[in-house]
């Protein structure tokens, strides 16, 4: 069941619209799965489509998926395209997608989330912590110059998605200390701990001493 078309559609409310046609092989025509995607959803989307970027660059690609109500798209290193499932009510259907046509149309809804969060309140001071980030120590030893300065620079953006939504939560402590002047130090802190986590979950043997 080869997927013909993928397509990402922004929208107005900060959510998307995805759509998937494929060719069912018990049936004549073709088939389509479509969704809404609400501000949240898009953003786990493009997270997961950056962590299985990051881990099929450094030749690490680990099972892995995303449940988005009621869509589950999966990851299997053994297989060529991922895996879409979309169950609403008593129907279910499923449809494969290939992985460079996935990660081609999620480009751009990366880029959406990304200046999203660089435009959000906290988001120049996290900016500008996350850029004076020092990369995992081993990072370049293990992936070469090149390739560290990549997978860094995504390790980054992923960061910056994360603690962007954080310190928009009511209450945030994080944002709190992008605050205060006083409290700024530890805000560098909690953000080069997020970026040396990460690194250990998606570029193993990268984050130690």
């Amino acid at each position: 069941m080869p997927a013909k078309i993928f397509s990402m559609e922004a929208r107005e409310d900060g959510g998307a619209r995805l759509a998937l046609k494929y060719k069912h092989a018990g049936r004549s025509g073709i088939q389509r799965i479509s969704c809404d995607l609400p501000q949240a959803g898009l953003l786990q989307l493009v997270l997961f489509a950056e962590a299985l970027s990051l881990r099929r660059r450094i030749g690490h690609p680990v099972a892995s998926d995303v449940l988005l109500d009621g869509l589950v798209i999966s990851y299997d290193p053994a297989q060529r395209d991922l895996h879409v499932e979309r169950q609403a009510g008593y129907s279910r259907q499923t449809a494969c997608l290939p992985v460079a046509e996935f990660h081609s149309e999620m480009a751009g809804m990366t880029d959406i989330c990304i200046t999203r969060a660089e435009a959000s309140k906290n988001g120049p001071a996290l900016k500008r912590l996350l850029a004076d980030c020092p990369a995992p120590a081993k990072l370049e030893g293990l992936l070469g110059q090149d390739e560290a300065d990549l997978a860094m620079h995504q390790l980054r953006e992923i960061a910056l998605l994360l603690l962007a939504q954080e310190a928009s939560t009511r209450g945030s402590a994080l944002a709190r200390k992008l605050r205060g002047k006083k409290s700024l130090e530890q805000a560098g802190e909690a953000v080069s701990g997020l970026v040396l986590e990460l690194a250990a979950e998606l570029v193993p043997g990268s984050a130690s001493a």
